[in-house]
Formats: structure tokens, C-alpha cells, sequence
């Protein structure tokens, strides 16, 4: 009985180290290998970029940007057109009408119920719609279009639980839009589209930057170059940003598990090498302390593609700054001395007892008002860090706490209705 179990045990442990040979031989052996030549491809333009910006990766596959009703808007809600850039570039945007307005006109039709629905919908109500609420000019990450479905949540929920217009873009060779991105080619993108804002008669102080992962680093940008113009939109709103894509990319984790750079963290000056061959940088952390706009950061902690400890990061430099043109140095390197070391920093920001202690904390930091932003470094004008409890990467989007902190922070009016879009005449309405 002892042999035959003897035997039994033998063959077993025969047959495991075989199935772990096997997986070695087939599966991880090959990755071992080819490792290094990924690596290496990562220094070239060509594949940098396309892991980078993964604009190839073009979901929703075939979306027809002319029919926003295929993604669930309401005819006539959301208008999709094109715009060139400076050097003849095609861009694919959809304007998103408030819901308030919306259902003002709508309203209209179903009392007098002549028309299709949605029809009296025209360009020239768009304009007013655009002049008289908060424009958001939204910023999306990679991979994808402006027509995924976590983007047209972001959508919905700003133009119906604030009320505001929403203008999102896609960046060249993203969407229906022409040509490769790069950072310069995005920035210039990205000021195309505030210009089209603009030029339909909306003043600075009602237009939003909003950028989520990688378009946070394309809004702040924006936001930076605007202020060396003199130019100062209401506010800058970065959910989920990062420090810089150099930081970034050795802590991004694939679909929430894999770090792809993970095995160079123990070869430091590979490290820094590879660092320094990633052309498109995106540094949002030089950024914020030129700002002269309000700056929001709203960031889940429990985000393991881009962790929480960027946005810390980011808030804390804006609180260094906040204390004076030579304080920068004074903000802690968290990834180096960890999150309580912020905490400690940043201590009597943090707003306390105000209600909504489950669904996150935040911070909140104004620069001092006898220091006059006059080509110093001293950081935006207010800055707020919102830390949501239970959020992740991709749905910051989704939490109450978000709009709540944006309409507070950036003070949107409240306003039940649109300037004569109440007005029972259809002529009042139509262009």
C-alpha cells in the first residue's frame, strides 16, 4: 500500500514539474526574451507613441459621430462638427446642450406639437446656450474617442447635475480626427478648440478646462499657455492626473495589474535612461505653480493605474508655492517619503466635519492675498485636492462628491433656466 501511494505522489509531482516546464518553455521563457526588444522598441518614436497615446485602438469601433442619438442623446442635444487647426488640421467635437435648455425647447415642441422632436434645436440656440452657461471643454484620455461610454457619463453629468455646456474634442488621429498626435500637436489641438469657444462670443471667465488621465496633462498645458498670453479661463479641473508621463509610465499598471517597467525598477540607471528617451513628457508638475486659475484635483484612491499619490503630489507643490516664490522645495517628494509625510504637510488645508467624510476627504489651499502673481512663482490663486474613498481610475466620473466639489470650487451659478428659452413662441426659439 505504501509503494502504490510512493508511485502515486511520484507521478504526480512528475506530472506538475512537466505542466511547469511546459508553461516555462512556451509562455515565460518567450516574454523573457522578447522583454528586452520590447523595451528597446519603446525608444523609438514610432512605437513609443503608439503605446503612449494607443489612439489606434479606436472604441467605439465605427461610430458614426454624425448620430450621437446611436449613444443615447436625445435628438438634437448634442451636435458633432468639425473644426481646422492653425495648420489645416481636421478635428472631430460635439457641443452638448445643457439638460435645463434642452428640456425648455423640448417642452416647447411637445405644447405645440408641430415639429419633429429636437428640431428647434438650431445653431443659433447653441450660441445662446453657449454664452449664457459655463462651457467645460473637455479633455479625454488615451485609447478611445470622444464617443466611449465613461466619456459620455462625464457628459451627462456636467451638463445636467451643473447645467453647463460641454465641448469635447479629439485630438488629432483620435476619433474622426486627422493626422498623430504628439504633445506639441496636441497643444495646439487643444487651443483650437478654446479658440472656437471663444470666437462663438464666450468670455474667458465662463469656460472650464476639464482633462481626465492623459488630458490632464494637455489642459494644464493649455492652461499655462494661456496665461503666458494674459488669457484666464475660470478654472482648470484635472481628474486622475499624473506628475509627468516620465514618472507616470514606470508606475502605470495595464488594466489595473501589469507594470510593464516593473523589472527595471531594480537597474536604476536603465531606468533613467529610458526616462529620458520619452519624447512627449507632459509635465503637469512644473505647470501648476505658473498658474494664475483655479486648479481642482479629484483623484480615487483606489487607483492603481495612476495612484493617488500624483494628484497628492500636485496639490502639494500648489501649497508650496502658495507660501511663497522660494517655497517650492518645501513640498515633500511623497514617492520617496510616503503619504503621511503629505498628510503631514498639508494638514490645515484638509476641510473636516463637512458632511461627506464616506465618500472622500478634502484639501483646500489660497495663496496668501498680499502676494501679487506678477511673474512669480507662487501658485494658482486657490487650490482644492479631492481624494475620493471608494473611486478608481475610471470612475472619478461617477461620484456625487466630484460635481458637488467642482460647483463649489469653481463657484457655477445656479440658474433654472435659460434668457428666453421659456418663452412659448417658436419664432423666440428658432434661429
Amino acid at each position: 500500500m505504501i509503494g502504490v501511494l510512493m508511485f502515486l505522489v511520484g507521478a504526480i509531482l512528475n506530472w506538475a514539474y512537466n505542466v511547469i516546464h511546459l508553461v516555462f518553455l512556451v509562455g515565460v521563457w518567450p516574454l523573457i526574451l522578447l522583454y528586452p526588444i520590447i523595451i528597446f522598441l519603446l525608444t523609438l518614436e514610432y512605437p513609443q507613441r503608439l503605446f503612449l497615446f494607443i489612439h489606434k485602438f479606436n472604441f467605439p469601433f465605427f461610430a458614426d459621430f454624425d448620430q450621437p442619438e446611436v449613444f443615447g442623446f436625445s435628438p438634437g442635444r448634442c451636435r458633432n462638427f468639425k473644426i481646422k487647426t492653425p495648420d489645416n488640421v481636421s478635428l472631430g467635437m460635439w457641443h452638448i446642450l445643457p439638460s435645463v435648455l434642452y428640456r425648455q425647447i423640448t417642452d416647447a415642441q411637445e405644447r405645440h406639437r408641430k415639429v419633429p422632436h429636437g428640431s428647434l434645436v438650431t445653431k443659433g440656440i447653441q450660441r445662446r446656450a453657449l454664452i449664457e452657461r459655463p462651457v467645460f471643454l473637455y479633455f479625454h484620455g488615451n485609447a478611445g474617442n470622444r464617443a466611449a461610454p465613461t466619456r459620455i457619463a462625464t457628459y451627462r453629468n456636467v451638463s445636467e447635475r451643473l447645467n453647463c455646456n460641454v465641448v469635447a474634442v479629439d485630438y488629432r488621429g483620435f476619433g474622426d480626427s486627422e493626422g498623430s498626435p504628439t504633445e506639441a500637436d496636441l497643444a495646439i489641438d487643444a487651443r483650437a478648440a478654446y479658440n472656437w469657444i471663444v470666437d462663438q462670443g464666450v468670455p474667458h471667465t465662463n469656460i472650464v478646462l476639464l482633462g481626465h488621465s492623459l488630458g490632464t496633462g494637455v489642459a494644464a498645458r493649455l492652461a499655462r499657455d494661456l496665461g503666458k498670453d494674459g488669457i484666464f479661463p475660470r478654472g482648470l479641473v484635472l481628474q486622475a492626473p499624473y506628475m509627468s508621463i516620465p514618472e507616470a509610465a514606470f508606475e502605470y499598471r495595464a488594466f489595473q495589474v501589469v507594470n510593464l517597467f516593473y523589472p527595471l525598477s531594480f537597474f536604476p540607471k536603465i531606468e533613467e535612461y529610458l526616462k529620458n528617451c520619452i519624447l512627449d513628457r507632459f509635465n503637469t508638475r512644473s505647470h501648476i505653480p505658473h498658474l494664475n486659475i483655479p486648479v481642482l484635483m479629484i483623484h480615487g484612491a483606489k487607483d492603481r493605474e495612476i495612484p493617488v499619490k500624483n494628484s497628492q503630489q500636485l496639490y502639494a507643490t500648489a501649497v508650496a508655492a502658495h507660501l511663497g516664490p522660494t517655497k517650492l522645495s518645501l513640498a515633500p517628494e511623497i514617492s520617496l517619503t510616503g503619504e503621511e509625510a503629505f498628510r503631514d504637510f498639508v494638514d490645515k488645508t484638509e476641510e473636516v466635519d463637512g458632511g461627506f467624510e464616506l465618500e472622500g476627504r478634502r484639501y483646500v489651499s489660497e495663496r496668501n492675498k498680499s502676494i501679487v502673481a506678477d511673474g512669480e512663482v507662487v501658485g494658482p490663486p486657490k487650490a482644492m485636492f479631492v481624494e475620493l474613498t471608494h473611486a478608481h481610475h475610471n470612475s472619478v466620473q461617477a461620484h456625487d462628491l466630484t460635481y458637488d466639489s467642482i460647483e463649489d470650487f469653481l463657484e457655477i451659478p445656479d440658474q433654472a433656466s435659460i434668457t428666453g428659452a421659456s418663452n412659448n413662441s417658436l419664432s423666440q426659439l428658432a434661429e
